[in-house]
Parts: C-alpha cells; structure tokens; sequence
C-alpha cells in the first residue's frame, strides 16, 4: 500500500508517520510539504501512485481542499469513478469548520490536530480495510511498458518481466528468453511497475512472480538466474513476499 503524507509542517509529517509505522503495516510511505508537490508527483507517477492520503486542509500555496479537488477532478475527466475510489482521504486539520467541505471531495474521514494516537489507529485501521476492500473489487490491470531503443519502439507487458537490471545510464528488461536495454532508471521502473515487483537491491527490481526460491544473498528466479539481495533488504523482502503470497492465494 502507497501512503503519502502532505503538510505544510514538518513535525506533523514526522508525527503521522512515526504513527503509521507503528501499525505494522507493510507501506510505502511518501511525504509532500506542499500541496503543488503533491499533484506534481501525482502527475508525474500516474494516480495509482498513492493509495492513502493524509493531508493537510490549509497549507500555504495550494490547500488541501484545492489539491484534493483536482486530484477528484482528474479522474472525472477520464470518465472514472469518483466516490468509492482511491486514494482515500484522510483530512488531518486544526480547523473543524472546514469538515462539511470535507466531503465534497469523496473525504474518507478526517483527523482533528494535535492528533490522538488512539484516535488516528482506529482511523488507520478503517482506512487499510477499506483499501483491502476496493482493491479486492477490482480486475487487475495489466501494466505495459513502452520502450524505445534507437528506431524501435515496442509494448512490453509488465507481467512479461522476471527481473529489471541497472547497468550505467540503462535499464535491462530480463524476460523468459531475452534481454532488452534500453536507456531509463530503475527508481522510475520501481514506481510504474508497481507493488508485485520488489527492490531487492541498488541493482536490481525482481517481479514476485517468478521468485523460485531465495537465501539471504540471492534470489533464485524461474528463468534460472540468479539476482543479488542486499541484506539490508533482505528482511523487508521476505515480508513483502510472503504477503504477495499470502494475496495471490
């Protein structure tokens, strides 16, 4: 899950997410200390990039009423779904007059500063449970890749890709038979490809779906290669991939 925090104050990002580590659930967590950030991002990584928003009413250059009725107003324009979609807005505000507004915007549920730790676990857990429940409902989406290498372009399905390599300036695309190359970053490949494809070092971007099996220092994959695993991923990506497990069940 994709949880992105954005206020305007420092301590309040550092606050919320000491509180949502200590949930013990697995998360991306991503902060915006202002809301043009925020819809920056979101237009640069696409709107599946973050699943739970926790955001500040009043900031100073664009409040988060503003940013989020343009996040709402995207998706209208592309003929989806409004109510009952991601991401879920969390409004985290020391101004109770502005809740009424709060839903015009699809609001989720809104937390009152100085925040209360008992109060955001309740509303966390709902969140995460509502997450699980859109999430569930939905066909999954078949991600692609559009490549290009000198005077070809091409379409790769994102289900196609075993492993993702770094090497210098390129990114290699490992598939069951092939090999492409091709000039990108690996962090850009991390955010599109999405949460079935893991991180398991500086080098290296694996899809959990071909994972055969793995020890503390490599990843065996199912097209008999055999990737790298820092250990200092190495527990992040056991968890991760017994969850991924755990879902495809």
């Amino acid at each position: 899950m994709n949880v992105a925090i954005c206020d305007d104050e420092e301590y309040v990002r550092v606050y919320i997410r000491r509180m949502i580590e200590r949930q013990k659930v697995t998360c991306k967590i991503t902060e915006f200390s202002s809301g043009r950030e925020l819809l920056e991002f979101q237009k640069e990584q696409g709107e599946e990039a973050i699943d739970l928003l926790f955001l500040d009413i009043s900031m100073k250059d664009i409040s988060g009423m503003d940013a989020a009725q343009q996040l709402r107003d995207q998706r209208k324009q592309k003929g989806k779904a409004v109510w009952g979609s991601l991401p879920l807005l969390i409004f985290v505000t020391g101004h109770s007059e502005y809740i009424g507004e709060a839903f015009s915007v699809n609001a989720f549920q809104f937390l009152i500063k100085p925040v209360k730790e008992q109060e955001f676990e309740k509303v966390f857990v709902q969140a995460v449970e509502e997450y699980h429940r859109l999430i569930t409902g939905k066909p999954r989406e078949k991600r692609e890749l559009i490549v290009r290498n000198r005077t070809v372009t091409r379409n790769i399905s994102a289900d196609d890709i075993y492993y993702v390599e770094s090497s210098n300036r390129k990114v290699i695309l490992c598939l069951e038979q092939e090999k492409i190359a091709y000039y990108d970053r690996i962090s850009q490949l991390e955010q599109e490809l999405g949460k079935n494809f893991f991180r398991v070092h500086k080098g290296y971007l694996i899809h959990m779906k071909y994972v055969e099996r793995y020890s503390r220092t490599e990843v065996r994959m199912a097209n008999g290669d055999n990737v790298l695993i820092s250990k200092y991923k190495y527990q992040d990506f056991v968890k991760a991939y017994l969850e991924y497990m755990s879902e495809e069940k």
